[in-house]
């Protein structure tokens, strides 16, 4: 886990203990536009202690809104269905049936994310930054006239610690970005997360579905394919996720941690591209050898004919020049 390799400055911002009190939310909308879309589904889970104590999922119905055109609507649904699939559940006739008024689902959810921040607790999202957090800030912005910002050291991004994960535990060409997963001791945990967040590695992958099969949670916790894409039951699997993710920390870093100096971590970075060479190298050798085997070079042709002697050599060059 990148967990354990996070400086002592870093993790002591959040009191070096890797929280177990924290509201896991998902959002479900019509687009990525921060002024234009709309959000139509929230859902949370609340966990203290590693229990969860209450969890919640509400449809918001934006039909009849003056604001709000329904052919428009219409259009962004059913684009959503064929983005996400059949997993989209957020089709007219559901939103119409199960959704609530948009300005009462929102005021609960202002006032809910308010008062968690007001007791100083975590927020936990996938890729929450990007998404969640532009599409309430502008949906309450624009419909109920209130703020929204997720906390720069009260957030946590389980995609993000993932991501890090996997490269930091690579080999191969993602060594190169190892340095990169590590935070800097100024970066609030926003920023590290939305720099981890942001890096194009090739090869690496982070989707909530992907955390799930990596560590067997689909498995242990029975999950249905049909079941994601519902911000509810999203919410829950992060909770299942950060549950994983404490069960693999065994540092705290109160202490100081060895890649904490940037000259050990150089020396540890030595270190492992060493040994990338060296089993290049052993790789290469091997390649060598097979082909040299499967196709062995043609032999010297031995001399049949005995060698001129000196006597024989001089009297050739004498004829040569007459």
């Amino acid at each position: 886990m990148i967990v354990n390799e996070w400086n002592s400055q870093f993790t002591a911002k959040y009191g070096h203990n890797f929280p177990d009190s924290y509201m896991c939310f998902d959002t479900e909308f019509t687009g990525s536009n921060e002024r234009d879309d709309l959000i139509m589904e929230i859902g949370h889970v609340l966990v203290e202690g590693g229990k969860v104590i209450d969890k919640l999922n509400l449809v918001i119905n934006w039909y009849g809104h003056p604001e709000i055109q329904d052919t428009w609507l219409d259009y962004k649904l059913n684009n959503m269905r064929h983005i996400v699939g059949p997993g989209w559940k957020l089709m007219p006739d559901y939103v119409r049936k199960h959704g609530l008024p948009p300005a009462k689902a929102l005021k609960f959810y202002q006032k809910l994310f308010q008062t968690w921040a007001d007791r100083d607790l975590f927020f936990v999202a996938q890729n929450g930054q990007r998404a969640d957090e532009k599409l309430l800030r502008g949906n309450f912005n624009r419909f109920i006239n209130k703020p929204f910002k997720l906390p720069d050291n009260r957030y946590l991004d389980t995609g993000a610690i993932f991501k890090a994960t996997q490269v930091w535990n690579a080999v191969g060409d993602a060594v190169n970005y190892k340095a990169a997963m590590l935070p800097s001791r100024s970066e609030t945990l926003k920023e590290y997360f939305a720099r981890v967040c942001g890096a194009r590695i090739a090869g690496v992958k982070w989707s909530l579905d992907l955390i799930l099969e990596t560590y067997n949670l689909k498995e242990k916790y029975h999950v249905r394919e049909e079941d994601l894409h519902s911000a509810g039951y999203d919410a829950m699997c992060l909770h299942w996720i950060m549950e994983e993710y404490r069960s693999r920390i065994y540092k705290s870093n109160a202490k100081e941690n060895p890649f904490e100096s940037p000259e050990t971590f150089q020396r540890a970075f030595e270190q492992d591209m060493a040994k990338y060479k060296l089993e290049k190298e052993k790789a290469d050798k091997e390649k060598t050898k097979t082909i040299q085997t499967e196709a062995p070079s043609p032999e010297r042709p031995k001399r049949t004919t005995p060698g001129l002697s000196q006597k024989d050599r001089r009297r050739r060059r004498r004829q040569r020049n007459i």
